[in-house]
């Protein structure tokens, strides 16, 4: 247990150097809890009016009378808040180089105006990538809604820099 602490208590203060995190320094296993985001109607209707204008995204009334029953946020609008969210919380302090595959992506409850939404994210898998200086991670997400509920759940895997050879 304390040497869970101490490595907790060594990222922390790598972050708060700007120092970010290399693949080399992830545990399989690790998990993060991050973020509280409210979703505005404004957001919603904007969003959808660029990228999703199905009726219940960008008309509140239309919204009303589809099975719905209320103004929802699209799919894609809640999954870029939870990039969001993890770049903000996370990635911002890691070496990432890309994300390399999104292999599920799961809408599980409408997301609905001022809702407020939290990430949970698993590290589920590390592996060697097949240049040396990078490493693989496949994560699994889970975001939900101020009442716990899951609206949405991701996996996929990004690749991150490994310690430089030296």
């Amino acid at each position: 247990m304390s040497d869970v602490i101490n490595e907790s208590a060594l990222k922390s203060a790598k972050i708060e150097q700007n120092q970010k995190i290399y693949w080399d320094e992830l545990n399989e296993g690790e998990q993060f809890s991050y973020g509280h985001y409210k979703v505005t109607e404004h957001e919603i209707i904007d969003f959808a009016k660029r990228y999703d204008p199905m009726e219940f995204h960008v008309d509140p009334e239309k919204a009303k009378l589809s099975p719905i029953g209320a103004l929802c946020a699209s799919g894609i609008h809640t999954l870029g808040i939870m990039q969001r969210l993890t770049f903000d919380n996370i990635y911002a302090n890691w070496h990432i180089v890309a994300w390399r595959e999104l292999r599920k992506c799961h809408f599980r409850l409408p997301v609905f105006v001022n809702d407020c939404l939290t990430v949970n994210m698993t590290i589920a898998k590390l592996s060697v990538d097949t240049r040396i200086d990078r490493g693989n991670a496949e994560l699994k997400f889970e975001v939900k809604n101020a009442k716990g509920k899951t609206v949405l759940e991701v996996e996929g895997e990004i690749v991150l820099q490994r310690f430089p050879n030296i």
